[in-house]
């Protein structure tokens, strides 16, 4: 029995354009505010859905003749969309882990210096 392969539009993310896998697709949306993509259940539809998106964003409409001879090597079918992380806020885990670093680190010292100070005294 033969696997369902999906391809995935990234119309929005670091590097939008598509993939043929979920692991592929995933990095360029991971952590990108905003992202925005679409999972097809074939190539054709990937490369339709692409193409309507480029030519809906881009001042210059293409004929479908020309449409026709956009490049076709794949993975991944790659044209520049305008999608920067210009004046978004950056993905939080790694801050959240270096404040729980902090947080111990922290009791790790302060319970060290009671334990000095109970040493020396008592």
């Amino acid at each position: 029995m033969t696997e369902k392969r999906f391809h995935y539009v990234v119309f929005v993310g670091k590097v939008p354009g598509i993939y043929e896998s979920w692991i592929a697709c995933s990095k360029q949306v991971t952590c990108f505010p905003g992202a925005v993509f679409k999972k097809y259940p074939s190539l054709e539809e990937a490369k339709n859905a692409w193409s309507v998106f480029v030519e809906s964003h881009s001042n210059v409409q293409l004929p479908s003749a020309q449409r026709a001879q956009l490049p076709t090597d794949y993975p991944p079918l790659l044209v520049p969309v305008q999608a920067s992380m210009d004046g978004q806020a950056p993905c939080k885990l790694p801050k959240l882990c270096a404040y729980i670093a902090m947080f111990f680190l922290g009791a790790i010292v302060g319970i060290l210096i009671v334990l000095i100070v109970m040493y020396i005294f008592f």
